[in-house]
């Protein structure tokens, strides 16, 4: 069993709302560690487990765009409840912050599997090159989810809904350069903002809204069954809006099994490319500013200051 980091809820009361909430008289609580919100798991006699996310201690900054992942997540879980073409993990309770623990809580799941962090040192490359193709796979499903407008999932403020592509883009990037404003680091704002504004028909050709995760590629997100080797599930969706697939991070520096499983990558044509580098350009903002706010986080800023630039330097010419 994990030790409960300081500040953390006391774990007693996690146990009563597990045991009422699945409807079983004995839950295994265990504290996560390597999550941004604070993360429990409780596992069940039936062999499957849940999982049981709060938001992270006030010590902790939140960019502005993550203070609303929680609704986000709930919202978007209930408006994929139904979907059955691949496993996704159900709302199973979500409770505002008038609750036992004090603040706002959200039970997802079940899940079957082991986190693809813990067991990819253990798995041989042809294991995890079939984990990578069954996660192209998986996402080629969740793109080809579609919704009625471009934006948020749940209809949070932190997302406007929007019949444009390119104005939804905007607000996303933008969000994430006030943020890196207000810390004044040092970042081309100008220069950003012009190239979306200068490249802003571009990703208006994307019509369709589709189910988008913005950050998925993580491996504490993945599960899978070690003994098929596939993937069985994600366990985060609060990052989830309808978009263009295309700008989620695993197509950053997607594997040629994760590409031979989704189908196909998005460089085929130059307003393509030029979408692509706009995404890789997002990523390479968020990781910045985060690192800066966050500086334990993963990710190495100097690596994202020197793909930012290949981003802008593509997009300029």
């Amino acid at each position: 069993m994990s030790p409960d980091p300081p500040g953390s809820p006391d774990r007693s009361v996690i146990q009563r709302i597990a045991c009422t909430t699945l409807q079983s008289r004995s839950v295994v609580v265990d504290s996560l560690n390597g999550y941004l919100f604070r993360t429990y798991s409780l596992r069940t006699a039936k062999g499957f487990f849940y999982l049981l996310r709060l938001k992270p201690p006030s010590t902790v900054h939140l960019l502005r765009h993550e203070y609303g992942w929680l609704e986000a997540e709930a919202g978007a879980l209930q408006a994929l409840s139904g979907k059955t073409e691949v496993h996704l993990p159900r709302l199973i309770h979500y409770q505002h912050a008038d609750s036992h623990l004090g603040q706002a809580y959200l039970i997802s799941g079940p899940f079957s599997g082991s986190f693809l962090s813990a067991v990819e040192p253990s798995l041989s490359s042809k294991a995890l090159a079939s984990i990578d193709r069954s996660l192209g796979q998986y996402v080629r499903w969740l793109s080809s989810v579609t919704g009625t407008f471009f934006g948020s999932v749940s209809g949070g403020a932190d997302i406007p809904r929007s019949g444009s592509w390119a104005h939804t883009f905007a607000c996303l990037l933008e969000s994430v350069m006030r943020d890196g404003e207000d810390a004044m680091i040092s970042l081309p704002y100008d220069v950003i903002r012009g190239l979306v504004h200068k490249h802003h028909a571009a990703l208006n050709q994307i019509t369709t809204p589709r189910l988008l995760l913005l950050e998925l590629a993580s491996d504490n997100n993945v599960v899978v069954d070690t003994s098929s080797n596939r993937v069985t599930g994600l366990f985060d969706f609060s990052t989830c809006l309808w978009g263009d697939p295309y700008m989620s991070d695993c197509f950053c520096k997607p594997t040629a099994s994760f590409v031979e499983g989704f189908g196909r990558l998005p460089n085929k044509t130059a307003d393509e490319r030029v979408r692509q580098y706009l995404y890789i350009l997002y990523h390479a903002v968020l990781s910045i500013v985060r690192k800066w706010y966050r500086p334990r986080d993963e990710g190495d800023e100097m690596d994202a200051r020197r793909t930012l630039t290949v981003a802008i330097r593509q997009l300029s010419s």
